[in-house]
């Protein structure tokens, strides 16, 4: 029988020491102090690396991505989990009124999870990574973590069911369900996520519930066992309502296992499965104010007494109180966040890491301090050594993390707000960047909180005074009973508890959410949409070099800052590109879609830049673009070119696969970029300026000028726009040099003449094609307009000529059969020598052009994609390549054949050259297996998009019907060979 308060204190520690083995509970928790005070030390060195990027030099070991998932993973698992399974120890056995069944099992256990950590944790650093956000851990470390999990779960089950207790308490409920649902949830995140063959829309579907499992299933039952536990006893007073923590229990197993892609809304899972995660991320509101009230209702009278305390159970109870404030703010944000116009909002910034933030240490991890100030007098014999120091520790906690709270939350509304409205996302970053330096402030007050707790419970265990239990009053709570006398009943039997709330709820959450929308059969096809025409390919898997890369891309932890899909909302099918769709990811295991942008999402990145960009910017980031916080790769570089020499440094296979993994990103649905709508102003722009330009730009004008520019083309451009900025060296071609006033693409005419405003306005938005000058055209009108300003003062032709007045391009004439044959022949007479027959870029004196500056100038491939190297520059569209042929390339040989065709005949090889495209294109959509019925459709729209003159129904339909080969046929009625 268990003793009562009338047997006094001797015969209460009596049977507590035959209850709990002390030195095992005092092992566990010595190992959580050290993980406690070491995880989140590694979090303040990810913070720093926010605003100074190079922190810590250039080791791959010490680099953002393989730092982070030590932190993440080692407050969850280590801080949090050892800290959990030490109580454990001690509240199992008390509640149970029988020691832990199989305690010595304990002392192996403690080896196995610090082996875990510690080994696991050093993994990370070395690169070894699966690829799922809280489930990085590979299969070794995975066995260890399940070992004593599994094990401990059968402990506690074990005890439970053989109580001499008959009440069952409330903590006992959340750490039997809370390990049930972690064991299965090991399952799936071990097993089913990294190991079952699956869609990468159905990966992340299961993955959204897995890490929500782990915060939901695993931190908050586990924290919440903990409060409901020492908090009755830290204020000395029964709990306040035991039918409020049944309805706070069951609300959360109901609903909580269905929240899982709460994260991933406006994504290609599933829209049901995102609405039902919404709805039950509501309903969670019920168990957050049922908890938060019985907490509140528990402190009820003691306020007294709690506040003006000095010992440990005061700082207990202070402790826990002070989680749960923070447990309400940050649930209730979690809760809100899941609203669909908020994660508009929101989603992929702080505001997010304001929520996790707010309730792993906010909520949990100060529970689970709380309990250790509680149980350190009785485990080690001696009282609280220093008060004060625990005052430091609970005022720092109060304002460190009140600061980083409220700033991430606020900085993530600041960043949201600044996208939705159209700003660069470079420019958002930049304004985060003094919001990243307060929360390195605030964090480093949270740790130095945490070094002074661990050193006063050192102090304490060595020089506290002695320390004797006290004999709870009658009305008090006892540590086997606390809320007094409770009876078990059908919703806390623990057979229910375990069957229903541990496996039923769990079960149906994960068949209903994960297993039947990957049933789906959008989910398992590489069935897409090509943007071009709007017709049905299908996506191609990785090639073994892309695949390399992509082992590359999750060893760097890359996918911690970049995101891979497009949504719907907030302009970002015009910031990225096209929207995802779910074909696009049938190859992708594990997903990468990620929760977080702390740099660009890089969905649509292929072919946006050109490789030597990429080189650049993996050997230093800021050489390309100055305010990047991204760090740098210097291992993914060959060792023998990087120490000098005249060439710049080389990738090394590594390098090279993962550039190439980041070239085939986006370009499943098709050749999207020749008709993206943000970048197509040379078919008709939609801003111009007289062509003289603005004749009287100011000081005002130019100081913007000034900024875009150092601040955007410094970095190939060069400080005095000489094209030798420090990644010059890695490009081909090579960064203009704009000293000479000399521009590719112009409307007007004359050898190497001076480009209007609008000429320059046009190449800076839509940017270069197959080279390393991107579009910027997510740069306001005001900003590239200063910066042609700018550019123009680095040579001195602008104040010494004029600009003459653009080119009229006359009206486009149909496309028929005899104006593709015209244009062949003059193609063959006036371009094959450079370009080649076919138009290929490859013509007989190709290899020995060069351009103005002595660099090798490449004739344009024209049946290449969009962005391909070698390719044309600025698009197939009829206008553009009118101009182009009328005014020719500035600073290379192809001359200026307006002074010497007329335009009827510029506009046959206009034509002759889409034809070229055309054809190449609709090869490409056959290849990636468009239905072979649907040919002649495709070529209809494919010309539509290229010309105005198709697009309003001024084109043979033999063209739309035959193709390219009508081009080389003989005209009807003429005969043919034989």
């Amino acid at each position: 029988m268990t003793p009562t308060p009338a047997d006094g204190p001797e015969a209460l520690n009596a049977d507590n020491d035959a209850l709990v083995d002390h030195r095992l509970v005092r092992a566990w928790l010595w190992s959580a102090l050290v993980w406690l005070t070491l995880f989140p030390l590694v979090g303040l060195m990810l913070s720093i690396k926010f605003h100074v990027p190079d922190f810590l030099g250039t080791e791959p070991w010490l680099t953002f991505g393989r730092i982070r998932p030590v932190h993440v993973n080692g407050v969850i698992f280590g801080a949090f989990s050892t800290a959990v399974l030490g109580l454990g120890y001690w509240l199992v056995p008390r509640l149970c009124g029988r020691p832990m069944a199989k305690a010595h099992w304990g002392r192996w256990q403690l080896w196995v999870w610090n082996v875990f950590l510690f080994a696991g944790s050093a993994s990370f650093l070395l690169g070894h990574n699966l690829g799922f956000e809280a489930d990085e851990f590979t299969w070794p470390f995975n066995i260890l973590r399940a070992l004593v999990m599994v094990t401990f779960t059968a402990q506690v089950l074990v005890t439970v069911f053989r109580r001499k207790e008959r009440g069952l308490y409330v903590s006992l409920w959340y750490f039997m369900a809370g390990l049930v649902w972690t064991v299965l949830n090991l399952i799936l995140g071990n097993i089913i996520l990294p190991y079952v063959p699956m869609s990468g829309v159905n990966n992340a579907a299961l993955h959204g519930l897995f890490i929500h499992y782990v915060v939901g299933l695993w931190i908050t039952p586990m924290g919440l066992a903990v409060i409901y536990y020492f908090l009755p006893l830290a204020v000395k007073k029964p709990l306040y309502a035991h039918k409020l923590s049944l309805l706070g229990f069951w609300t959360i197993a109901f609903f909580y296992p269905f929240v899982g892609t709460h994260h991933y809304l406006y994504s290609p899972i599933p829209y049901h499965t995102q609405t039902v995660s919404i709805v039950t991320s509501m309903m969670l509101i019920i168990p957050v104010w049922a908890v938060t009230v019985n907490f509140f209702g528990t402190a009820m009278g003691r306020w007294g007494r709690i506040a003006g305390g000095r010992d440990a159970d005061a700082y207990a109870a202070k402790f826990l109180l002070l989680g749960a404030v923070f447990y309400w703010f940050g649930c209730f944000q979690g809760s809100v966040e899941a609203l669909r116009r908020i994660q508009q909002l929101t989603h992929f910034s702080d505001f997010v890491i304001g929520h996790s933030h707010g309730t792993i240490f906010g909520a949990f991890i100060l529970f689970i301090v709380a309990g250790i100030y509680y149980l350190w007098p009785r485990l080690t014999g001696r009282q609280l050594a220093h008060p004060r120091l625990a005052s430091w520790h609970l005022w720092l906690t109060i304002m460190g993390f009140s600061v980083m709270f409220v700033g991430l939350v606020f900085q993530g509304l600041v960043q949201g707000t600044m996208l939705e409205n159209g700003a660069n996302f470079v420019d958002s970053v930049v304004e985060m960047k003094p919001w990243w330096f307060t929360r390195t402030l605030a964090g480093a007050t949270m740790d130095i909180g945490i070094l002074l707790f661990v050193i006063n419970l050192v102090r304490t265990a060595r020089h506290g005074a002695p320390f004797v239990a006290e004999a709870p009053e009658p009305e008090e709570p006892t540590e086997a009973r606390p809320a007094g006398e409770v009876k078990g009943g059908l919703v806390a039997a623990p057979s229910r508890v375990v069957l229903i709330a541990g496996v039923l709820f769990f079960g149906t959450a994960v068949f209903t959410q994960g297993i039947l929308p990957s049933i789906s059969t959008a989910t398992n096809t590489p069935d897409v949409t090509d943007q071009a025409t709007g017709l049905t390919i299908r996506a191609t898997d990785y090639t073994p070099q892309e695949k390399r890369g992509r082992h590359v891309y999750i060893r760097e932890g890359c996918w911690y800052c970049h995101s891979q899909y497009v949504r719907p909302v907030t302009g970002e099918d015009r910031r990225w590109g096209p929207v995802s769709q779910a074909g696009e990811y049938v190859f992708d295991q594990p997903h990468l879609l990620s929760t977080r942008r702390i740099g660009p999402d890089l969905t649509r990145v292929g072919l946006k830049y050109g490789n030597g960009w990429h080189a650049a910017h993996h050997w230093n980031p800021r050489d390309v673009v100055p305010d990047s916080i991204m760090p740098r790769f210097p291992w993914l570089f060959d060792p023998t070119t990087t120490s000098g020499g005249d060439g710049p440094p080389e990738l090394n296979d590594d390098g090279k696969a993962l550039v190439a993994y980041l070239q085939k990103l986006g370009t499943n649905i098709g050749d999207w970029r020749e008709t993206f709508a943000p970048t197509r102003l040379g078919g008709g722009a939609a801003f111009t300026v007289g062509a003289g330009g603005a004749s009287g730009a100011d000081n005002r004008i130019l100081a913007l000028g000034r900024d875009v520019y150092s601040r955007r083309c410094v970095g190939c451009h060069g400080v005095k726009g000489d094209g030798n900025g420090p990644s010059a060296r890695f490009l081909d071609p090579k960064p203009r040099d704009f000293t000479k006033g000399i521009f590719k693409f112009r409307s007007t005419p004359g050898k190497d003449s001076l480009p209007t405003d609008a000429d320059l306005y046009i190449t800076i938005s839509h940017g270069l094609w197959g080279t390393a000058m991107p579009p910027w055209y997510n740069l306001s009108t005001d900003e590239r307009m200063a910066v042609i300003q700018y550019v123009k003062t680095f040579s001195d032709r602008w104040q010494k000529q004029e600009v003459v007045p653009a080119v009229a391009v006359p009206e486009e004439p149909a496309v028929t059969t005899a104006a593709l044959r015209a244009g062949r022949t003059s193609f063959e007479a006036r371009c094959a020598l450079c370009h080649g027959k076919q138009g290929h870029g490859d013509g007989p004196i190709s290899r020995a052009l060069k351009d103005t500056w002595g660099h090798a100038a490449h004739p344009a491939n024209f049946t290449l994609p969009a962005g391909t190297p070698r390719g044309v520059k600025l698009g197939h569209d009829s206008a553009h390549l009118f101009k182009t042929i009328y005014t020719g390339v500035g600073g290379t040989p192809m001359p200026v054949f307006g002074e010497q065709v007329k335009p009827d005949e510029i506009w046959n090889i206009v034509h002759y050259v889409q034809s070229l495209r055309v054809a190449a294109h609709v090869d490409e959509l056959q290849a990636d297996g468009l239905d072979s019925g649907e040919v002649t459709t495709a070529r209809r729209q494919l010309w539509d998009d290229l010309s105005p003159a198709a697009s309003r129904g001024d084109i043979e339909a033999r063209v739309t019907e035959e193709g390219a080969a009508v081009a080389a046929a003989p005209a009807a009625g003429t005969g043919g060979a034989g």
